[in-house]
């Protein structure tokens, strides 16, 4: 019966779903060409059988889950889902022809009916929090496992699948297994619904990254301040403290790596309006000399920044409705970094970086040009965060090869024994 009035609202949501969705087909060429797939409706598919349905949201979760997705497409054939353009185009650009990668159907039950007809999947595997009662339910219906990798739950996000609690238990039940990224978030999705012996806390597979000891500062000589995964409203105050800095480091280069490229031609307007002259660029800028200002225009670039950059700001963190972006990327180039007071999505790994001062947390934009300062003018600082933010790195991985081993058994059909723990 509640799956009955989910889908209903869902009926009811259609038609203003449907105008939202043809008004980003106006802007993005991609979404217009993959329009149909919202509904369901997939054409110049592989035709491949056995198929693992692999679903990871937008741009973080696809790169953050690209070196689980390329295991399984090492032993089966993988569709990857996704629901927005950047997360689209970033697949495309890591997977190539290797595996289809489309959108995802809206989560009514007849469009994830249409997906599993033309697919067929034997699996599902969703990335992180990426909980859809369609989905999973048919799934289920499917006799097929539903598998959840590197899952989190924030406290927010637990508060709100509460309140809708008759919902959330039939769904989180019907889960195979649940791979998590710490004992808090093994607790959450336990109160949920999902049985604790279904429950892996195995850390987090953003920390198996490799470290890079050679990166691409040791080749400038300019000192370069990164700005991040910029959302509305943080480019503003970027630039204002990129001002400010100017005062004492007056050679010191900016980059605005924008969270969604399309704000960069924004970016550059907003640029002009402090006279500031910048460039727009498409690939990692080489010369810093025209231009002290460069705005990207791209994705897939962030650890090529991060190992150019002196110091980083890393974006989504300033303003509560965003929860902030990865860290890791940062720390695995050994560039220096700040977030700001809102990372509820990362709050397990930004405690784990605070708790051994290997990063600054500011509250606000005077913190914010106090740490810049201090990291700018001090090498020794600098050296000494980077090397801790390396180490938390490195004392935090194993979980991609733990998920990985006993995802493949569970698609198989393997007894499988779990360790619930991260260590």
């Amino acid at each position: 019966m509640i799956l009955f009035l989910y889908n209903f609202v869902i009926f009811l949501s259609l038609p203003f779903m449907a105008i939202r969705i043809l008004f980003k087909s106006l802007k993005d060429a991609d979404y217009k060409k993959h329009f149909l797939n919202r509904f369901g409706i997939y054409q110049n598919t592989t035709q491949l059988k056995d198929i693992v349905w692999f679903h990871a949201v937008s741009l973080g979760e696809v790169i953050s889950s690209q070196n689980i997705v390329k295991k399984i497409a090492a032993h089966e054939n993988v569709v990857l889902t996704v629901t927005t353009p950047t997360g689209l185009r970033e697949a495309k650009k890591i997977f190539g022809l290797d595996i289809d990668v489309v959108y995802a159907p809206w989560d009514f039950k007849w469009f994830i009916l249409n997906f599993f007809k033309t697919y067929k999947p034997k699996s599902l595997i969703l990335f992180e929090t990426e909980i859809w009662p369609n989905m999973i339910s048919q799934a289920f219906n499917n006799k097929i496992p539903v598998i959840l990798s590197n899952g989190r739950m924030s406290e927010s996000s637990f508060n709100r699948y509460t309140k809708l609690n008759l919902l959330s238990k039939e769904v989180f039940a019907k889960i195979t297994h649940a791979f998590v990224q710490s004992e808090a978030h093994k607790e959450r999705f336990n109160l949920l619904g999902i049985n604790e012996k279904r429950i892996s806390s195995v850390g987090s597979v953003k920390f198996d990254v490799e470290i890079n000891n050679n990166p691409l500062r040791n080749n400038f000589e300019e000192k370069i301040f990164l700005a991040a995964s910029t959302h509305k409203k943080e480019d503003e105050i970027i630039i204002n403290l990129y001002l400010k800095l100017l005062e004492d480091y007056e050679d010191l280069k900016l980059i605005i790596a924008p969270r969604h490229p399309e704000r960069a031609e924004t970016i550059q307007r907003l640029l002009t309006n402090f006279n500031l002259d910048s460039s727009l660029s498409k690939e990692i800028p080489k010369d810093f000399i025209k231009h002290n200002v460069h705005v990207i225009k791209a994705t897939g670039l962030l650890r090529d920044l991060y190992s150019m950059a002196t110091v980083a700001f890393v974006g989504g963190s300033l303003f509560k409705e965003y929860g902030g972006h990865n860290i890791i990327e940062s720390a695995s180039e050994k560039c220096p970094f700040i977030v700001g007071p809102f990372m509820k999505n990362f709050l397990d790994i930004i405690n784990e970086f605070k708790h051994y001062d290997a990063c600054f947390q500011i509250h606000d934009e005077k913190e914010l040009l106090n740490s810049s300062s201090s990291l700018l003018n001090d090498d020794e600082l600098r050296d000494d965060m980077s090397t801790r933010a390396a180490e938390v790195c490195l004392k935090g991985q194993g979980s991609f090869q733990k998920q990985c081993n006993t995802i493949l058994k569970i698609i198989r059909g393997d007894k499988i024994e779990i360790s619930n723990s991260n260590h």
